[in-house]
């Protein structure tokens, strides 16, 4: 079979590779549709985000068909078609034992396109306890987001949003961005957002909740929405990495920001009015406490437009031209600036629907 692998920083490529099997009772081979193309497979590949095992298969942002099943599976049979959580977590080192199983310490060999063959590939090795299977209405490529909107309402929630008239800010309108704000307006946050990306505007402003606005200028945001540039706000999603002082200045107290962004930068923050305003600056990552199965039942339910967000879907051998529109020219071993209106770049591993 074929796989998309990481070699090494810029050189990543398709191999022709061993079809999997099921070893241990409860694993699931899964024939993959499309997987999405994650800012962390970009951040491997250009090294800003250096964690991935050379020779490992990218991907993990996936759906399918399953194709076998081990002795042990009850839940699946071989046909149905499935998501994949690709996060693993023992269950039993202390990291998870103390809730943060989105940190457990036996990650590495086990983390889906980093430290164990992802889905950027014709087929997927899973574990029984990490498949949903998909209701007939819900496509392959709307279920493909389940993944990243898993991280977002994993964010969410350590937001511990309790009041709706709040002014909250979302930073950067792709995926990530896009999800959060979507996200927040489904917990009656009706968020404005920032972008200075024109593609990225051109996109995003066909497909905002009707209740936010799109700005390119945080200043200009807070004039318009507020009547005044130093304005105050409660809540900040920065999915940039880029924003952490300017926000930090413009938080009323009790305000949290909240960064998401896999980035190499530091930021200076005055500790004094950490304490003196109640403020609070937050991470996250990965899927946590049912996040996961709650961010299908919301592209189940249509609560999150998840098929709206995907903007391009290429083949696999066109692998370079997907990664091509998210910035990411890996001939020209470079980043460059996006040229084309996108938000969710899928790759096809197949024509399974």
């Amino acid at each position: 079979m074929k796989a998309l692998k990481f070699n090494q920083i810029w050189d990543v490529e398709i191999q022709e590779v061993e079809p999997l099997h099921c070893i241990e009772p409860d694993d699931v081979v899964v024939d993959i549709a499309v997987c999405g193309i994650c800012g962390t497979d970009v951040g491997i590949i250009t090294g800003s985000y250096p964690v991935a095992v050379p020779g490992t298969t990218l991907g993990h942002e996936t759906t399918g068909v399953v194709a076998q099943v081990g002795s042990g599976v009850t839940r699946f049979q071989i046909g149905d078609r499935v998501v994949i959580n690709p996060t693993y977590s023992c269950g039993h080192c202390r990291m998870c034992q103390t809730g943060n199983l989105n940190h457990c310490e036996m990650k590495l060999g086990t983390e889906a396109g980093v430290s164990y063959d992802g889905a950027f590939a014709e087929q997927y090795l899973a574990k029984e306890g990490y498949l949903i299977k998909l209701a007939d209405h819900v496509s392959m490529e709307a279920a493909s987001l389940t993944e990243p909107l898993s991280c977002t309402l994993t964010g969410v929630d350590k937001l511990g949003i309790t009041h709706t008239n709040i002014r909250a800010a979302v930073a950067g309108s792709g995926p990530m961005g896009m999800l959060y704000l979507w996200a927040l307006h489904e917990r009656g946050v009706n968020a404005f957002m920032i972008e200075k990306n024109p593609n990225r505007v051109q996109f995003a402003s066909q497909n905002l909740p009707a209740e936010c606005r799109l700005y390119t200028d945080f200043a200009e945001a807070l004039v318009k929405e507020y009547g005044d540039q130093a304005a105050l706000i409660d809540l900040c999603v920065d999915t940039t990495g880029q924003l952490t002082e300017y926000v930090f200045d413009h938080l009323a107290p009790g305000g949290k920001l909240l960064n998401v962004a896999l980035k190499d930068k530091h930021a200076s923050l005055d500790i004094l009015k950490i304490a003196d305003k109640s403020l609070s600056v937050i991470g996250s990552i990965d899927s946590l406490n049912n996040s996961f199965e709650r961010a299908y039942a919301m592209i189940r339910d249509r609560v999150i437009p998840a098929d709206r967000l995907v903007s391009q879907v290429f083949d696999f051998e066109d692998y370079q031209q997907a990664f091509l529109t998210v910035g990411c020219d890996i001939a020209a071993k470079t980043q460059i600036p996006l040229s084309t209106p996108n938000c969710k770049v899928l790759l096809r591993l197949s024509d399974l629907k």
